[in-house]
């Protein structure tokens, strides 16, 4: 009987259900990744501004590449607008009067190449921030910025509560040595 090979397998349920295992983790997976794409795509456009604008303290060593990339990515884009011109028509015309956007609509690719575009420079960015920005201490704000920041803030409707109630310490007592 040692001469006899017995092969083992497992039992026909178990492996059809290893395989809807594999592929409904890979469904999970792209779901996931598809997920934070969606959610973070209002970090990528922040991040794909400040990779051009010279107030974020980038050089051009990241701004330079990322600028070209940009320039490249709305120009391939360009042609892209102009074949899809008849869908985004139709989608301009759905949409209501008050809210309809010409730019948003017709120049959609372009503008979506372009932020894809300005992305080329991130490597250059890494390298950068590696050697060079992350020890560096950020500029002290001139009074002109700060004040910006604060009429930003002033916009935002999260303190929008109004009239504030003021909140008064309370008075020391007359035995508290006040030094």
């Amino acid at each position: 009987m040692a001469d006899h090979e017995y092969e083992v397998r497992a039992p026909r349920a178990a492996q059809g259900q290893l395989r809807y295992g594999r592929c409904s983790t890979r469904a999970a997976s792209a779901l996931l990744l598809a997920a934070l794409l969606a959610v973070s795509c209002t970090s990528v456009v922040r991040y794909s501004d400040g990779l051009v604008d010279g107030s974020t303290g980038r050089t051009w060593f990241t701004r330079l590449p990322a600028t070209l990339g940009g320039t490249a990515g709305f120009a391939i884009g360009v042609p892209v607008d102009v074949a899809v011109f008849v869908p985004a028509w139709l989608v301009y015309r759905s949409q209501p009067k008050e809210t309809r956007d010409p730019l948003s609509v017709f120049l959609f690719p372009s503008f979506v190449l372009w932020k894809v575009g300005v992305l080329l420079g991130a490597p250059f960015d890494f390298v950068e921030w590696g050697t060079y920005r992350w020890w560096r201490q950020a500029p002290p704000l001139t009074a002109d910025e700060r004040e910006a920041i604060e009429r930003e803030w002033d916009k935002l409707e999260f303190f929008s509560e109004y009239p504030v109630t003021p909140i008064h310490p309370l008075p020391l007592p007359a035995a508290v040595d006040r030094g």
